[in-house]
Order: structure tokens, then sequence, then C-alpha cells
């Protein structure tokens, strides 16, 4: 949710953290595509490479939202948690 009164600073490093985060969400994806694809043409060693790389940059998404996630507000972290617990669960989910 944005909100109206935020400062344009915050928009900026806003912007810059979700830059980032795609950018490591962009090499996630493409290295799991690459691996789904090419898994028969690839070596062990560019196997290897690419599953570090993912797991590298999955870490990092990690870590970058566990840090942001500690300066949210409680109502904020609470309406979360809410919209956590609204989320279909798949069948296999046990309660």
């Amino acid at each position: 949710m944005a909100s109206d009164t935020a400062s344009p600073e915050l928009d900026s490093e806003t912007a810059v953290i979700a830059h980032g985060l795609l950018t490591s969400m962009a090499v996630v994806s493409g290295g799991v595509v690459t691996v789904w694809e090419h898994w028969a043409d690839l070596s062990p060693s560019r196997r290897d490479y690419l599953f570090k790389r993912i797991l590298a940059h999955a870490t990092f998404v990690s870590d970058a939202l566990h840090d942001l996630t500690q300066g949210l507000p409680d109502a904020a972290i609470a309406e979360l948690e809410a919209l956590q617990r609204g989320r279909p669960q798949s069948p296999d989910a046990t309660p």
C-alpha cells in the first residue's frame, strides 16, 4: 500500500531496494529455467556454478526481505500476517 505522505527519499530508496531484489530474482528465475531446460546439456561443473548463483541470489533476496521486515511498524506486520492467513493453502498443506 502506497502512502500519499511518503518522502521522495523513501521512494528512491524503495526503488533501489526493489531494483536489487528484482535483479536477483531474475538471476534465480533464469538460472532455474536454464537448469530445467538444459540439464542434460550442462556439465556438472556448469550445473554447480548455476546452482551456486541461484542460491546466492535467493539468499540475498531472503536476507534483504528479512531486514526490511525488521523495520516495519506493528500495524504493517499485522496486516501482512492477516494477508498470509487469508491465502489459500495447497490441498496437501497441514493446518
